[in-house]
Parts: structure tokens; sequence; C-alpha cells
């Protein structure tokens, strides 16, 4: 039996739209890995301030107020101060180096806020920051 050689030529492959698919998987990865930074706050309107100093996202926690004094950890509701400084001491468990950083609304209670840094003191905790915008230079 002979076979035929119908093809005599290199058989080619077009590298073109893998490289598209590669591009694409790259965009979405970077796209979740900016997206993962911030799921852990609550959209809030924070109050401006002439100074404020940035923090590193790597290991924080953060409480957020709202202004119907709703109190969040982390994009959790928290319904008791118990509740809070249950989760805090958990943190405190996993790793000594713990910043947590109190995410509040312009209008919310100042009363909230100050429980708030009472319970992480108690917590052992000494990095402390409060979230707050920039306030533009005129």
């Amino acid at each position: 039996m002979k076979l035929s050689k119908k093809y005599s030529g290199v058989p080619k492959f077009n590298m073109l739209a893998l490289l598209d698919i590669i591009f694409l998987v790259v965009i979405f990865c970077i796209v979740g890995m900016t997206r993962m930074v911030f799921l852990e706050m609550i959209e809030v309107k924070n109050p401006e301030l002439q100074i404020s100093k940035k923090v590193k996202t790597e290991d924080f926690v953060t409480i957020t107020i709202t202004k119907e004094g709703e109190i969040f950890f982390n994009k959790e509701l928290v319904s008791s101060n118990d509740e809070l400084t249950r989760k805090l001491a958990e943190k405190k468990r996993a790793g000594d180096d713990v910043t947590v950083i109190i995410n509040g609304d312009t209008d919310a209670p100042l009363g909230d806020a100050l429980h708030i840094l009472q319970t992480v003191r108690e917590a052992n905790l000494s990095k402390v920051y409060f979230k707050a915008d920039s306030m533009g230079k005129s």
C-alpha cells in the first residue's frame, strides 16, 4: 500500500491567537489583584485632613463606622462590642504585627469611634490609624 504525500510543506503554527489569550489572562489577573486589595472596605465618605499618612495594605484590619452607627469588621457587620473584641483577639493571636484602620463616615457618631479605639487598645494592638481623604492644597 502506497501513501500519497499530498502536503509536502512544513506545518505552520499561528502563535497570534495564543498570545491574545495569554494577554487577556494577564489583564484579568492584574485587575483581579487590584480589586482584592480594596474589597475589605465599606464605601463611606471620609473626613478630609491636611496631612494623612499612607499605610501599606499587607496585613491590616479595617473597622468601618457608617453614619447610621453600624460597625463593620472587614465588611462583616458586627452586632456587639464583645464580638468586635473577640475578632480583634483572634487577629492578635494570628500575628503580632496587625495594623488597625478605623474608617468612618464624616457624619458617623464620634462616640462610636472612641469606643472602637478603646476596644483596639484593650486588645493590645498598637498600630492604629484613622482613614481620611487628603484635602487638596489651595
